[in-house]
């Protein structure tokens, strides 16, 4: 479910490792359960069809996203509808266990990036571009993280209805378009926005859903504008991988002012070894105000 492409900004301490990852090419992605917040992935999912008379929000949700609010729960369309969308449920919670997680920034002069993240501009910025980044084998994915006050709750059957109706709205539209084509039935012409609207309020939903399902956040952490890239992982333990990408990936590098001069010339080195023609700049404290000039 990709978001909009724009950098992804990772911030690295001034350490070989680092070093090492930059050389060879990888971004390290982990289990949720190695990181630092304890409250990731701290949600709850529902799954199947909801019962009206025990679970009638959940009810009324499902009706929603179908467009159809307001029908009885005894309705034939209704229960023959939602048989057919609990096979289109995601496995959540599988998904949860086998993605692994590479953590990105979003703003260049962050104060406090650079000073968690890359040890108070001794560190440096590797500035990414999102789309060659996902593109990478094996695919990946990203999604900005939601901040908010309270452990979200999912529904995996509301999701299902969402993406069979942005195939339905998607695939009203494709046979429209060629009837008009074909047939000269101009007169349906006015259907298509009506179908747009309906499968963009269908795929904004699946958007949100996914959001909070792989990158929801306690409010705490939004001074980190994270950007997450989700990729999927065929191992059945907790283990990270290495995650390479193409050299053309790296737009360019920033180095924190306060780099002590023996690791900035290993990074030098390295970067005009592997990456030449990439773009080094510095991140410098500004004089007078707390601000960040990267030039």
């Amino acid at each position: 479910m990709p978001e909009s492409k724009q950098d992804l900004l990772k911030f690295c301490g001034p350490t070989e490792y680092s070093l090492r990852n930059l050389a060879d090419g990888v971004i390290y992605c982990q289990h949720y359960s190695a990181y630092n917040d304890p409250f990731e992935f701290w949600s709850n999912i529902y799954e199947g069809i909801p019962d009206a008379s025990r679970e009638p929000e959940r009810f009324a949700a499902a009706l929603r996203a179908w467009g159809m609010e307001g029908c009885s729960p005894e309705d034939e369309d209704v229960i023959a509808y939602f048989n057919e969308c609990k096979d289109y449920q995601p496995p959540f919670q599988e998904m949860r266990d086998g993605v692994r997680i590479a953590c990105f920034g979003s703003q260049r002069d962050n104060l406090l990036m650079w000073s968690h993240y890359a040890d108070g501009l001794r560190g440096f910025c590797i500035v990414f571009d999102e789309n060659l980044v996902t593109k990478a084998e094996p695919e990946g994915y990203v999604v900005d993280v939601a901040y908010i006050d309270a452990p979200p709750t999912l529904d995996s059957f509301v999701y299902a209805i969402a993406r069979d109706q942005d195939w339905y709205h998607q695939m009203a539209i494709e046979e429209t378009e060629t009837r008009i084509q074909h047939l000269g039935k101009t007169d349906e012409m006015s259907w298509i926005p009506i179908y747009e609207q309906a499968g963009a309020v269908a795929l904004r939903q699946m958007q949100e859903i996914w959001q909070l399902v792989f990158a929801a956040k306690p409010t705490e952490w939004k001074y980190e504008g994270e950007r997450r890239l989700l990729v999927q992982s065929p191992q059945s333990d907790t283990a990270p991988i290495l995650r390479p990408y193409p050299r053309e990936a790296i737009k360019e590098v920033i180095l924190g002012e306060r780099m002590v001069d023996h690791y900035r010339v290993q990074i030098l080195a390295l970067m005009k070894k592997r990456y030449p023609g990439v773009p080094l700049r510095t991140a410098r404290r500004a004089k007078g105000v707390y601000t960040l000039v990267i030039d």
